[in-house]
């Protein structure tokens, strides 16, 4: 169970990939693309987008020679965030409800049910996580699952995660790297978006609606191997809505990074890795850096 605790990191970006519900894609069907190429505005350079996917790693990205170019030529490298492990304790910390616990904040039965799926998927008795918060306990099943029914396709491409790899390569070859937020704020927005007993209602719906969230997993994994963000977006749309709003993981973070990566681009070319969540949709970064008057164009190898 400890290494749950010691990766709080892996547990922020197993939820941006598990609580996604936005409304359909304004990507065309055909444009199946995780590298896109931003241009206009005066940019001296041109910039790129990538997506990435969290549970993926460097040798995924081996296989697309479409990056090779963009990464090394850009002066900048733009991530999500830059581990430090200085904080991850204190992250981890956040994860745990010192004064409360989960069998307070459902019935007898919903606490039943829950503890029965956590001990078959996770291996660990409730009684041991019961003081962490419900939405730790969901986005552990949620990476459990996605590792469980992905395990060949994770085998295959096992390595460092692409975006750290991003970070540290980048690092390496004398590249800027910019986080887009800090260790801090991605914990807060996994912990402490919702109340503790939304949390715990959600958590009671996502083992009711287990099934649907392991399969998922699966459909997810296989659509970004497909380069289809599209798709992955309008399976997201089609996911039940009890585990409620993501905008606070989506929309809003994608409006808050609008103010930031406009200069950075400016200022020198930049590849810029992040959820491929955050790409497609009417909120997403190719539709706002569209709104902005840039072009921003799938990159395909051809």
């Amino acid at each position: 169970m400890n290494q749950f605790i010691n990766k709080p990191c892996s547990l922020i970006t197993a939820l941006l990939l598990f609580i996604s519900f936005l409304p359909a894609s304004a990507q065309q069907e055909n444009d199946r693309s995780l590298l896109w190429q931003v241009t206009g505005q005066a940019l001296k350079e041109p910039s790129y987008l990538f997506g990435t996917y969290h549970l993926l790693t460097d040798k995924f990205t081996a296989t697309l020679p479409e990056i090779n170019t963009p990464f090394t030529k850009a002066k900048g490298v733009v991530v999500e965030m830059v581990i430090d492990s200085s904080h991850l304790a204190a992250m981890g910390a956040m994860a745990i409800m010192p004064d409360k616990k989960i069998s307070e904040l459902m019935n007898p039965d919903e606490f039943a049910l829950v503890s029965s799926e956590v001990e078959k998927v996770v291996g660990a008795n409730m009684t041991a996580l019961n003081q962490f918060k419900p939405v730790s306990i969901m986005v552990i099943m949620t990476m459990m699952y996605a590792q469980q029914k992905n395990a060949e396709i994770l085998k295959k491409y096992a390595g460092t995660p692409m975006d750290y790899y991003f970070a540290v390569s980048g690092k390496k070859s004398g590249k800027v790297v910019t986080p887009l937020e800090t260790q801090a704020e991605q914990a807060q927005l996994l912990y402490d978006a919702y109340p503790i007993s939304e949390q715990a209602r959600q958590l009671v719906e996502f083992v009711k609606q287990k099934d649907l969230a392991a399969k998922t997993q699966v459909d997810l994994v296989n659509l970004y191997l497909a380069k289809d963000l599209h798709g992955m977006y309008t399976l997201m749309e089609k996911m039940p809505q009890e585990f409620g709003n993501s905008d606070f993981l989506l929309k809003d973070r994608n409006l808050k990074w609008m103010k930031v990566l406009p200069d950075l681009m400016t200022n020198e070319s930049q590849f810029i890795a992040v959820g491929a969540l955050h790409l497609a949709g009417p909120d997403g970064l190719i539709t706002l850096l569209r709104q902005r008057g840039y072009s921003v164009t799938p990159v395909t190898h051809k």
